[in-house]
């Protein structure tokens, strides 16, 4: 503290005594005194989660001296957070060029930020070589194991994109700031989306990441001239000082569900209704328990009859972070939660569910199953009493960056969806994708495109065998996923329709038994193949 008051008193003397601005170079030496403070200033900020601060505080730093490591770097850091992936890239690139290395941090690094800008090739050698400075068996090894596996994956599904056309929605929705959650009306002329932009004098999370709280907004289809209306926030009491944001709306748009986040709760959902001759909303309402709890809920999707509704919960009894849950109406009471099962839930976190009107097809976000990167959006449909295995919507819908929020359109032509793409105002972004030509999206819902193999497993003996690992793969041999037979020696695996598979287990001499299946649809009603294996 002493030599920093002995600077400022230092630049104080200086101007009073000579009444006139310091040339440039004692200008540099003053301003070079202040840069330490400055950086520990800025990594303060950082470790705060104002990314925002620190890098107003980084700019200073190299506004002075362009060519300083630590404020390159920590520059290329605040960008990556903020989702600049491209910039974050830039400055990482500035500040190995001046002091190179090949740090397990660097590289690290490096491999993040390749991952986030799709060069794969590049992420992967990054990867690579940071296991090379880590003990096998660490926990960051593991991550950039996984990561590599990511940036594999990416590369065969972008080899095979889909027939899908994205859109940016323009300047007329999307602002610089975070851009998220739309959802879409029946009539496909109401969109209502989450932003954190500023307006009306929005206050700043100063507790949290600095950025503007949530508000609610939304924008109206001229169908005379096909354009989007000035996004604007929703008119009556709907909107708060802190956390509001919409889940998803019913078919008319006179209500929908919104997440709410303040002193008083976790996270939690609630619903509001709007005044059809005013068109003003009310004041959110709380989902009475057992659907909110003491923890964090969020995202939630209705049946088009109502009586059934799918969430997020972060509670402790789940598979993961936040796991998909269902309650049925009964008597006009909401009944126990549900949790949907390892299926769909992975240990690692499901963070938006969506549920077609047909009441069998679910769409959810998941960054534990396998994605390009962060969180991809999934396919699931119930069959036979069960959920099959998820299906990854592909590119270009997922990409290497985050998918999770998304609203499909009543003819399942459009889908509306948050993504971080490079043409992007801000963060993320709302698009409109056209899906009429991707039938994986468009068609199938009045029929399943999923069907079910009911494996039974027996003995020489011919007895049914518990507890027997089976994998299940493609028709090359490509693992797929791991299931077990139950008490009565029986597995059923419900999973994508019209596709060969084979079926591995494991007899007692441990010998490997495999058996091809079709699993071809039917065309009508539900496809259950039984398949007996010996072991």
């Amino acid at each position: 503290m002493k030599s920093i008051v002995i600077i400022t008193l230092s630049i104080f003397c200086l101007s009073n005594l000579t009444w006139a601005q310091p040339d440039k170079k004692e200008a540099s030496m003053i301003d070079g005194a202040l840069l330490g403070p400055k950086l520990i200033a800025a990594k303060h900020e950082f470790n705060e989660n104002n990314m925002r601060g620190a890098l107003t505080l980084y700019r200073e730093v190299l506004d002075v001296e362009p060519n300083n490591y630590a404020a390159l770097y920590g520059t290329a850091q605040c960008h990556y957070y903020l989702k600049k992936y491209n910039l974050a890239l830039e400055y990482l690139d500035k500040a190995v060029a001046i002091r190179p290395n090949e740090s397990a941090e660097t590289q690290f690094f490096y491999g993040q930020t390749y991952h986030r800008t799709g060069k794969l090739d590049e992420a992967i050698a990054s990867f690579q070589k940071f296991t090379a400075f880590q003990k096998k068996t660490s926990y960051e090894v593991e991550l950039a194991v996984q990561f590599i596996q990511e940036c594999k994956y990416a590369k065969a599904m972008m080899a095979h994109p889909a027939p899908v056309q994205v859109t940016n929605m323009g300047d007329v929705v999307n602002s610089r700031f975070d851009d998220y959650t739309p959802s879409i009306s029946s009539d496909n002329k109401t969109l209502l989306f989450t932003s954190r932009r500023n307006t009306n004098g929005n206050r700043i999370d100063e507790k949290g990441d600095y950025k503007y709280f949530e508000d609610i907004f939304s924008s109206e289809y001229d169908e005379s001239t096909g354009t989007w209306s000035k996004a604007r926030a929703v008119e009556g009491q709907l909107n708060t000082d802190t956390y509001d944001a919409v889940l998803s709306v019913s078919p008319d748009g006179n209500s929908m569900f919104v997440y709410k986040n303040n002193t008083g709760n976790a996270g939690d959902i609630y619903y509001s209704t709007r005044n059809v001759e005013s068109g003003e909303w009310g004041a959110a309402e709380k989902l009475e328990r057992p659907i909110n709890s003491s923890y964090f809920e969020s995202s939630v999707t209705i049946t088009a009859d109502g009586n059934i509704l799918f969430f997020i919960s972060e509670r402790p009894e789940g598979l993961g972070q936040g796991d998909i849950y269902m309650s049925e109406k009964k008597n006009g009471r909401w009944s126990n939660p549900k949790n949907l099962g390892e299926i769909i839930n992975t240990e690692s976190d499901e963070k938006f569910v969506f549920i077609h009107p047909n009441g069998k097809t679910l769409y959810f976000a998941s960054n534990g199953h396998r994605t390009m990167g962060s969180y991809d959006i999934f396919k699931s449909e119930w069959v036979n009493g069960e959920w099959s295995l998820p299906v990854n919507l592909g590119y270009p819908i997922n990409t290497v960056n985050e998918e999770s929020t998304f609203s499909l359109s009543a003819d399942n032509s459009r889908m509306y969806l948050s993504a971080e793409l490079n043409d992007s105002f801000g963060e993320r972004d709302i698009y409109v994708l056209d899906v009429s030509q991707y039938d994986l999206v468009a068609k199938g819902y009045d029929k399943l495109s999923a069907g079910q193999l009911v494996c039974t497993v027996r003995d020489g003996k011919n007895n049914t065998v518990r507890g027997v690992e089976l994998q299940l793969c493609d028709e090359n041999g490509q693992l797929i996923s791991i299931f077990s037979t139950n008490k009565e020696g029986v597995c059923k695996i419900t999973t994508e329709g019209n596709r060969y598979y084979i079926v591995k287990a494991v007899n007692d001499k441990l010998e490997m038994v495999e058996y091809k299946v079709n699993l071809q649809l039917k065309a009508t009603g539900e496809t259950i193949i039984p398949v007996e294996i010996k072991i």
